[in-house]
């Protein structure tokens, strides 16, 4: 009679084990989505915000057209504001690249991005600002940014912005 309450024993507290291993799992999942799902929302919600802040007035938006196309016609105002929404446009794509190499975001989000990234980075203005400001950014990002071309990219046509 021991024996069989011995052997029931171990009989239920396996399968109490192997539920408690499944629905930690199935709660692990549920885990790794939500934090995907916070980490696109995230980017998404950074990059949106660049946009708003640069689309806010007509002289800002004018000033970052100028500015990418060619920086020459700033003067030294307005090519340090340039610079400066550079800067944070740039550290924009560089949490999104990161997220994208750490695996928190998948290709599909970054395709698109990527190819607003590139498009940004080989504009004239881009290249003057990024010689001066390059060394304030992940070695990893300069190294991926360097290494692109326009040709990296999808065909952007006649993009203004």
């Amino acid at each position: 009679m021991i024996e069989v309450i011995q052997i029931m024993s171990s009989i239920v507290g396996s399968v109490a084990v192997s539920l408690t291993v499944v629905y930690l799992a199935i709660q692990v999942r549920a885990s790794t989505r939500a934090t995907y799902s916070q980490t696109y929302q995230t980017a998404v919600a950074a990059l949106g915000d660049m946009a708003a802040i640069v689309a806010e007035s007509k002289e800002k938006s004018k000033l970052y057209a100028e500015g990418m196309a060619d920086p020459e016609s700033l003067d030294d105002d307005e090519y340090l504001q340039f610079a400066y929404l550079g800067i944070s446009l740039f550290r924009k794509y560089e949490n999104a690249y990161f997220q994208y190499r750490s695996g928190m975001i998948d290709n599909e989000f970054w395709d698109g991005h990527r190819d607003n990234l590139l498009w940004f980075f080989h504009r004239p203005g881009t290249q003057r600002w990024w010689s001066e400001r390059r060394l304030g950014f992940s070695k990893s990002f300069r190294e991926y940014l360097e290494s692109t071309s326009d040709a990296d990219m999808a065909e952007q046509g006649g993009r203004y912005v």
